[in-house]
């Protein structure tokens, strides 16, 4: 009986010993995160942030700060600003939403997805958002454009998936609009920036190499919302090709040299099918470059701008074996152009 027994046993051991070892999951595997890494909170008259490589993509929140400067100088999948006062905070490119809830007097430089506040009241926000912004329950808040610069961003816009030239920071939605009351105003003039943004002081936040630098900014200045009524405007499209985003900000950068006045109203990176492509250019000459990937597009107004752009044009397409810029031809179709493709723009960005 004992025997029996004991060979059962033996006959279950090794049984148990065949099992196979117990399956391990790709959420058993990731780093465990330590909240308060990414929480900025309870502070007063302090320099504090995140330098680059620190965040990663990870969810942030800033809660219940007064009187401080605050920097992200990262990619963010999320954020949160929650009962801060008189705070300089600036938010590096943030896939998802940024939310500001319960702030007063504060100062925001951010690049986000989407872009809400809620029960806000006295703040600047230099923003480049890839949807219209939200206001809710707000008031007296002033908007301009992001302009920015350190060595990383560009990396961090990337990695984001945010793209640098669709940006609706005066596109504002009130949600709550109050008859005979306007709760938000644009700030046309970049200037008004360098007057409310500061730099950081402290060595570790300073070596970052923030710059507010218009002719450096990752982002291209523009004017937004107003229409461009009776300036001389032109479409500028840059079609798909391996370098078509380094081509359409040198293209910028010599565009300014060449037109002292010249601004951009709008710049816009979508997909266009080809019908909606043939309705903007009126011929089917570039379907086949159109069907290869994204379109960069710009409205650029100014004195001149037409005939500068065409001539820049013309000397990029020169050197390529196929069109690579494309530039409204005359300003009677200019118009005509400019509204059929963002027309398309708006509503495909808002799909």
């Amino acid at each position: 009986m004992g025997c029996l027994q004991s060979k059962e046993k033996e006959e279950n051991n090794q049984v148990q010993g065949d099992k196979d070892p117990p399956k391990t999951y790709s959420w058993d595997k990731r780093e465990k995160v330590n909240p308060a890494d990414f929480t900025i909170e309870n502070i007063s008259g302090q320099e504090v942030g995140r330098l680059p490589g620190t965040i990663n993509g990870q969810q942030f929140i800033i809660q219940n700060c007064q009187s401080s400067k605050i920097y992200l100088f990262d990619y963010i999948n999320t954020i949160t600003v929650d009962d801060c006062s008189d705070c300089i905070i600036f938010i590096g490119p943030t896939t998802g939403s940024l939310f500001l809830r319960d702030c007063h007097d504060c100062v925001i430089m951010a690049a986000c997805g989407q872009f809400r506040t809620r029960d806000c009241c006295k703040m600047d926000v230099f923003l480049l958002c890839q949807t219209q912004p939200i206001i809710e329950a707000s008031t007296k808040m002033r908007f301009g454009c992001f302009q920015a610069y350190y060595p990383q961003l560009a990396d961090h816009f990337t990695k984001a998936k945010i793209s640098i030239f669709n940006n609706n920071w005066s596109n504002i939605h009130d949600f709550t609009p109050v008859e005979g009351e306007t709760n938000w105003s644009s700030v046309s003039q970049n200037s008004a920036l360098v007057e409310v943004f500061k730099l950081p002081k402290s060595e570790d936040f300073k070596s970052v190499g923030l710059s507010l630098d218009t002719n450096m900014s990752i982002v291209p200045y523009s004017l937004g919302s107003p229409v461009y009524g009776t300036q001389e405007a032109t479409l500028i499209i840059f079609f798909y090709d391996a370098s078509y985003k380094q081509r359409a900000i040198n293209f910028i950068t010599l565009l300014r040299t060449e037109v002292t006045n010249c601004v951009i109203q709008h710049s816009r990176e979508v997909k266009m099918e080809v019908a909606d492509a043939q309705r903007v250019f009126r011929t089917s000459e570039y379907n086949s470059v159109i069907s290869q990937g994204p379109v960069i597009a710009l409205l650029c107004l100014g004195n001149g701008v037409m005939e500068a752009s065409s001539a820049i044009a013309a000397q990029v397409n020169s050197s390529s074996t196929s069109q690579t810029v494309y530039v409204t031809s005359d300003s009677n179709t200019s118009n005509q152009q400019i509204d059929a493709f963002f027309s398309y723009a708006s509503m495909s960005m808002s799909l």
